[in-house]
């Protein structure tokens, strides 16, 4: 990446031409567990961890294994206690019942949801000059929901599975498309990176501490950094540089007494649909495999000059959108333990029966994990 913006700026070949030759291979999830190590160095050199652990109990906590790929990114001060003593797998009933809650809810958004957005919307990202600008504006609302759906089902999986091993780890995400603001939402989307981000970046930069400019300057410093650790693109500096600068945004109308703009529930609906199509533009950088891609699509959505028209790739995405909103609702009120914990003794197995046959039922063409890239 540093090649590349040296070539933009200079013009040398050479620097475009540097270390290609080189085929370096990444391990798998380097990104997470690299954070997670971080972390707990730094946590241990700033005094906030002083417990003494076993060789074994670090490894664990590196390598705890349904998190070692795509997180969430753990703390040793969550999980690091809860192998204290801890010689065999103990069973709870309430740990059983959630986590085979969460890993059918993650299959679900996972195979169901963007599993069969994907395959509808790829070939539209693979190819966007040939497609409309309704098409792609249906793609990028694709692209969104079925991050949430990847990713977000992944987290679930993991989570269920450390509970079916007596464990806890941190949820991720708590329905993030009903957020009001953009602040609201970087505290439900991909929370263990937000708040990593925030005490091991944004902090030692100064945080609120420092004055206004070099504060807001501070917040998008650290979200571009944020777009580089998911990639050494431009596309990514420009997704991080976008919502650092809605944050900022945010920020300076609270300090001119716009805390909230609508304070009425249609007014907090209002908000809850800018919020959400704020993180639908972000996905347009995030998903372009380059800048050519980038200004195309941006263009061609912005300048729109396509009807609106109905095909597969319409209905199934705003159907699949729909399912995963009444998800988000049920999550946003935590109505899935209070409700499903009452009926679980007749109900269960029906539950999972039935979320069974509609995984076989309709099931999409299997796809790798997106977050597995980073």
């Amino acid at each position: 990446f540093l090649n590349s913006v040296l070539y933009d700026i200079t013009g040398i070949i050479w620097f475009k031409e540097f270390g290609t030759s080189l085929k370096i291979i990444l391990p798998l999830a380097i990104s997470f567990y690299t954070f997670q190590i971080l972390a707990f160095t730094i946590d241990i050199y700033r005094g906030k961890y002083t417990e003494d652990i076993s060789l074994l109990n670090y490894m664990v906590f590196i390598m705890f294994f349904p998190q070692l790929i795509a997180g969430p990114i753990m703390r040793a001060n969550e999980f690091l206690p809860q192998l204290q003593g801890k010689t065999e797998i103990d069973f709870k009933s309430d740990y059983i019942y959630k986590g085979m809650l969460l890993v059918a809810l993650g299959i679900v958004k996972k195979v169901l949801i963007a599993d069969n957005i994907a395959g509808v919307i790829d070939p539209v990202w693979q190819n966007p000059s040939q497609y409309s600008s309704f098409e792609l504006f249906i793609a990028i609302h694709g692209f969104t929901w079925q991050i949430y759906g990847d990713f977000g089902g992944y987290t679930d999986v993991a989570r269920g599975a450390a509970y079916l091993l007596g464990y806890e780890i941190p949820e991720n995400f708590k329905a993030p498309f009903l957020s009001a603001s953009p602040r609201e939402m970087w505290q439900r989307w991909h929370i263990t990176l937000s708040t990593w981000l925030r005490d091991y970046l944004y902090i030692p930069l100064g945080g609120s501490r420092v004055g206004e400019f070099r504060n807001q300057f501070n917040l998008v410093l650290t979200f571009v950094l944020g777009g580089l650790w998911h990639g050494a693109a431009w596309t990514y500096v420009i997704w991080g540089f976008f919502h650092g600068f809605f944050l900022v945004l945010q920020r300076i109308m609270e300090k001119l007494g716009f805390k909230q703009i609508f304070p009425s529930f249609p007014g907090k609906i209002v908000s809850i649909f800018f919020t959400y199509h704020l993180f639908f533009l972000g996905a347009i950088p995030f998903r372009s495999k380059n800048m050519s891609d980038f200004f195309l699509v941006s263009e061609k959505v912005f300048l729109w000059n396509s009807n609106i028209k109905s095909s597969i790739l319409t209905e199934t995405v705003i159907g699949l959108c729909f399912l995963a909103l009444l998800i988000q609702i049920f999550e946003y009120k935590e109505y899935f333990p209070r409700v499903l914990w009452k009926i679980r003794p007749v109900f269960t197995p029906l539950i999972f029966l039935l979320l069974l046959i509609l995984i076989g039922l309709y099931s999409g063409t299997g796809k790798e994990f997106v977050y597995f890239q980073f």
